[in-house]
């Protein structure tokens, strides 16, 4: 079968495809071993959207229906397999992802953009919480992959929570470092000089454009 249309390049199409790529299945067992493996830890799962993605990567003839089957008063569950033109292209943008860094615009980072709008002190106080959030999670992830490790799935199936906690502990540090600039009077500055920036940088874009 041809692919129709562009793969749908979300986290959760390159879960159901990667795991299709291991055997056939159908959506309820891909969503089980998604948390089984902790995958839930970076591709997030909510409602009906496994199904909704499996629906549009067969209609883009990227997998294709085997088998459908009925136990009991269950629903008829219908089992998938990768095609050909599927396992090339996750392949390839597999490939990609792990190659190429790629802005992905996290919120965090937009508000940095724009936190000077509020009270140091607040901002301090508000950075020391996320701190704290970032600790319990990253303690909780740890002990979500100890578990997992000690049930003997291998760390192999487990990098990408390893990953994350990784990340959670880095943004910590950061966050801590970013804390003592401003508290140390290296980062922080009053309205009143963010005004005169402003102006400077206004005329010297005023003077670019006049000449």
């Amino acid at each position: 079968m041809k692919n129709k249309r562009e793969l749908p390049r979300t986290p959760l199409a390159l879960a159901v495809m990667n795991l299709l790529a291991e055997a056939p299945m159908h959506p309820y067992e891909m969503k089980t071993k998604m948390k089984e493996r902790g995958h839930d830890q970076v591709i997030r799962l909510k409602g009906g959207s496994i199904y909704d993605t499996v629906e549009r990567l067969e209609q883009g003839g990227f997998i294709e229906a085997q088998t459908t089957s009925r136990e009991g008063r269950r629903p008829e569950r219908t089992v998938y397999a990768i095609t050909e033109a599927g396992r090339e292209e996750i392949m390839a943008w597999l490939r990609e992802l792990l190659a190429q860094p790629v802005n992905e615009y996290p919120q965090f980072g937009a508000a940095l953009a724009f936190f000077a709008a509020l009270d140091k002190d607040e901002v301090v106080r508000l950075l020391n919480v996320r701190i704290a959030l970032l600790d319990g999670q990253a303690a909780g992830d740890e002990k979500q992959l100890k578990t997992f490790m000690d049930i003997g799935l291998p760390r192999l199936f487990l990098v990408e929570g390893d990953y994350a906690v990784a990340m959670k502990r880095a943004e910590r540090d950061w966050i801590r470092q970013l804390i003592e600039d401003i508290e140390g009077g290296r980062l922080w500055i009053t309205k009143a000089q963010m005004e005169a920036v402003q102006e400077k940088f206004e005329k010297r874009t005023e003077g670019g454009e006049r000449e």
